[in-house]
């Protein structure tokens, strides 16, 4: 019997592109994830933990509702959180904004899914985190309904003139630079990024691509 002769594949090197992208905030940006005070709060009860009678510390609850960019600050106080926005970065998230993109492709009727491009555009910051610059921030208290369970007192980080740059990578032969710039900018003007989307915070416009 002849033996069979192999193959020789040949390896063509994936093309991909890089650029950076800067995003200028049209509406407030709030950033409120779940603060460290609920999450021990919920794993104690899911313990049987009795509920600590200890006040929590109202800054702890404010400062941990926020990625950081360089590492959760350690200072619970408003003057540790004066430090961290000044020293520091809150952050916006690669997993939001690359969700919001898919969800504008689907939404604009651009594809009837969004797998095509989530295979073929990738976001490259550092830990997944984008920081933003900003002009003001203020704080908002308010009372939100989970589905289960009693109100809940959540501390809102509200950041005015803000912008943001992150780095993407793509292979254009699917998505061109210009259709990805495109895609950001209708997920900017119709979904946003951060919390109270649906009440038209975190708005937002792509202001330069290098």
């Amino acid at each position: 019997m002849k033996k069979q002769e192999k193959q020789t594949i040949e390896l063509k090197p994936i093309d991909v592109k890089f650029m950076d992208v800067t995003i200028v905030g049209d509406s407030d940006l709030v950033l409120n994830k779940m603060n460290d005070v609920v999450t021990r709060d919920l794993i104690d009860k899911r313990k049987d933990k009795a509920k600590s009678t200890e006040k929590s510390n109202y800054w702890e609850g404010v400062i941990t509702s926020m990625h950081w960019y360089n590492g959760k600050p350690t200072d619970f106080s408003e003057e540790g959180l004066a430090k961290a926005l000044k020293e520091n970065a809150p952050c916006i998230t690669d997993f939001g904004l690359r969700k919001s993109f898919g969800d504008a492709i689907v939404r604009n009727g651009i594809d009837t899914y969004s797998t095509k491009f989530f295979a073929s555009v990738n976001l490259l910051d550092k830990g997944g985190l984008v920081p933003i610059k900003f002009a003001e921030h203020r704080i908002y208290e308010r009372l939100m309904s989970p589905k289960k369970g009693s109100p809940v007192l959540v501390h809102l980080n509200i950041f005015s003139g803000w912008r943001a740059t992150f780095t993407v990578s793509f292979m254009e032969n699917i998505y061109s630079a210009e259709q990805i710039v495109n895609i950001i900018n209708l997920a900017g003007f119709g979904l946003g990024i951060g919390s109270g989307r649906s009440s038209g915070f975190g708005r937002y416009h792509v202001e330069d691509v290098k």
